[in-house]
């Protein structure tokens, strides 16, 4: 079974539709990648938005491990406890690492359907030459424009992420979440020194 046959008619037509409206081929191919890299990035962001809120407990609870591992570190270099600072800077290590690649997740879950509109692009433009590269025999095709929409639009809506209702309630929520995690961490470390015993005067 090839791609071809996975694509079922209706999406054909639907997805070619914008490429044929201007009347030069060339405009048509950077409208219509411009149009269906604006369908990736809605679509990519749901899925993230999706993803984040069915791990978010998850994802807060290893930033906030991370963070928790960072301040022992610290506090047991300022202590002058090589050991204790290397054991826990391990630990730190460690968790970052976990916490990375569920971001890393996250993050992948925004991008997935560019592999599918690249691939629907090469059943229809595959081997179309759109500009000569120079100096070379080598020419730039629907790759380089459908790429070259997908990353400025990826960037304005990086910029303008706070602007825009829905996502602004989700930085919103990663906000709060980060202050929580740093007010949780900074009061244990307050109710640990509270915890103390206070030093003997000196007789």
């Amino acid at each position: 079974m090839d791609f071809a046959s996975l694509v079922p008619a209706w999406l054909d037509a639907f997805l070619i539709a914008p490429f044929r409206w201007p009347a030069s081929a060339e405009a048509g191919l950077w409208l219509g990648s411009a149009i269906l890299a604006s369908y990736c990035l809605v679509l990519g962001e749901l899925s993230a938005i999706l993803v984040y809120l069915w791990h978010r407990e998850r994802l807060e609870a290893m930033q906030a491990e991370v963070m928790r591992c960072h301040n022992l570190s610290v506090d047991a270099l300022h202590a002058g406890d090589k050991e204790a600072y290397l054991a826990i800077n391990k630990m730190a290590h460690e968790e970052f690492g976990k916490s990375f690649f569920a971001q890393a997740g996250v993050g992948m879950a925004s991008i997935w359907p560019v592999p599918f509109a690249l691939g629907w692009l090469a059943l229809r433009f595959e081997g179309i030459p759109v500009y000569d590269i120079p100096g070379t025999s080598l020419h730039a095709g629907y790759v380089f424009v459908f790429l070259t929409c997908y990353i400025a639009l990826r960037v304005l809506l990086a910029r303008n992420r706070r602007r825009i209702p829905y996502l602004a309630r989700i930085e919103a929520l990663k906000d709060k979440a980060r202050a929580a995690i740093v007010a949780r961490i900074a009061a244990e470390k307050q109710s640990a020194r509270s915890a103390e015993p206070a030093e003997q005067p000196s007789k």
